[in-house]
């Protein structure tokens, strides 16, 4: 049986005739009626019924035809896709991204990636809620935190290694803490949606809870960040978001020997679908611009 044949036979369904398949593919007549006849010898089973008043297909002839549809199907995808990979990147690219990591992480790359990509208009979404990637117009997600939606491909873009920093202002009036457990005498400078979650230091195979208390609290990161910069007491960040102030010596890693849980950034997209040249430049451009303290990371995976 020739896989040509098969998707002939599609051919036929859909034209609903053979002399409009016929003129459709371009083909005589006689050819395609001597190659389907030929399929339904190979096959060992009519395919169309003898006799019928206009082109009627079989049970068996339905079914082949609906399988070889959907491998026509697949073949044009692939077609497209390969179309894609080497089509000029262009167009709208909506991205879905939490507010204070674009802007404290991401923001030099998205500015990047324009001036690279003159004809792409990117549109940066900071909806703090997850997205629907398959029924909204959104391209690529960026999500931190643990992904379950097993229909999406999920591509760990970093790991964001968190400690506890504090100013050098705070340090000089507070003793720096030795031991978790001096932790209990220290002001922190907690985020709300946070606070009882990052309890959990570690320290290889050792944990310890240690509650944030003090006096100040806010639900941005970026606002945490700040305070925590003026004195305000211990924060709780991922070491991406204070390399600058740990180079500029703004803050100080308290504890360094502990830290908290490692929490992974991905790259969403909607799986069973072709990804533009647009959304493959922007993904790759995401990775090519990684900071240095990221790029030491191992490769992502992808997951499907």
């Amino acid at each position: 049986m020739k896989v040509d044949d098969l998707l002939l036979l599609a051919q036929v369904q859909r034209a609903g005739s053979l002399s409009a398949a016929s003129r459709l593919m371009d083909l005589p007549k006689a050819t395609l009626s001597r190659r389907l006849t030929a399929l339904e010898t190979s096959v060992g089973a009519r395919l169309f019924v003898p006799g019928a008043a206009r082109l009627t297909l079989t049970e068996l002839g339905e079914q082949l035809a609906e399988r070889a549809q959907r491998h026509e199907d697949d073949i044009a995808e692939t077609r497209e896709w390969l179309a894609s990979r080497d089509a000029t990147p262009q167009g709208k690219l909506r991205v879905s991204v939490p507010a204070e990591f674009a802007m404290l992480l991401l923001a030099d790359s998205f500015a990047r990636f324009v001036r690279r990509y003159p004809r792409v208009d990117l549109e940066v979404d900071t909806t703090p809620r997850h997205v629907d990637l398959f029924n909204e117009p959104y391209d690529v997600a960026v999500r931190a935190g643990p992904v379950d939606e097993p229909e999406l491909v999920a591509r760990l873009y970093m790991q964001l290694e968190r400690g506890l920093y504090a100013s050098p202002v705070y340090l000089q009036a507070r003793h720096a803490p030795l031991t978790p457990a001096d932790l209990a005498a220290h002001d922190f400078v907690a985020l709300t949606q946070a606070k009882d979650v990052n309890k959990r230091l570690r320290n290889g195979k050792q944990t310890v809870d240690v509650p944030m208390r003090g006096p100040l609290e806010a639900n941005s990161i970026g606002l945490v960040l700040s305070m925590a910069r003026a004195g305000g007491g211990i924060g709780s960040f991922p070491f991406g978001m204070v390399a600058s102030d740990v180079e500029a010596g703004t803050l100080v890693r308290v504890l360094p020997d502990w830290g908290y849980e490692p929490l992974p950034v991905y790259l969403l997209t909607a799986s069973r679908r072709l990804m533009p040249a647009k959304t493959r430049a922007f993904i790759d451009h995401l990775f090519e611009t990684k900071p240095d303290w990221a790029k030491a990371q191992p490769m992502p995976k992808l997951r499907r």
